[in-house]
């Protein structure tokens, strides 16, 4: 039965192992922009800073891909009126070195007090939220956040990235051969030996357990 628990063990690690996330990549995210500012005559303003990811930082499921701060010393409400600026988010295969962008457009709405905040990043993408490279498709998803208020230390903005595997072959590699008819894929064929060991494992404890009570 030891037998038998362990290579159900080794089954589950081999069918999660083939079902991981890509995760032999770097990103940076940048801005053409540091800060965005509404100015008022009678109160001074206020501004939200963003920082950005301007050096290549380690793939993941979750990223942050922008630090930002809030500032202003109104006591009355300063509005953000769909203040736009360009996220650009560039992945790197750091196999290959190969490298793509993904541009979404982040706008800020709401107001800001010294003590208050109800501004609003959200981030649309310009064409796509998905970028195919070097046999791996890349999704990434920045959610809608509300910004901090300027009370607030510097906080981080998130992005989920999912990475699946598109079937495709490394640039400068040579075609894979073409399938066999009816030869099935290496991991079909460990899970197959794995389920006939399995099944002659259970036949053989059946039986020592037949010819014990015979006795």
């Amino acid at each position: 039965m030891k037998q038998l628990s362990a290579l159900l063990v080794l089954m589950v690690v081999v069918t999660c192992q083939t079902r991981a996330d890509y995760l032999n990549w770097t990103y940076t995210a940048t801005f053409q922009v540091d800060t965005l500012t509404v100015k008022t005559p009678s109160n001074g303003g206020a501004t939200v800073a963003v920082t950005d990811y301007g050096t290549p930082q380690p793939g993941g499921t979750n990223i942050p891909v922008q630090a930002y701060e809030t500032s202003t010393g109104s006591t009355t409400p300063i509005s953000f009126n769909k203040a736009t600026y360009d996220l650009a988010l560039k992945i790197t295969d750091s196999a290959t070195h190969d490298s793509g962008t993904l541009h979404f457009t982040g706008s800020l709405t709401g107001s800001l007090t010294a003590t208050t905040s109800t501004i609003v990043d959200s981030f649309t993408p310009v064409t796509s939220n998905t970028l195919t490279l070097d046999g791996h498709t890349y999704t990434v998803k920045i959610p809608t956040v509300t910004l901090a208020p300027p009370t607030s230390p510097q906080a981080n903005v998130m992005a989920s990235v999912s990475v699946a595997n598109a079937g495709g072959v490394v640039p400068g590699s040579p075609p894979p051969p073409p399938p066999s008819n009816g030869t099935p894929e290496p991991t079909s064929l460990l899970l197959g030996s794995l389920g006939i060991s399995i099944l002659g494992i259970g036949r053989l404890w059946k039986s020592r357990r037949l010819t014990y009570t015979a006795i």
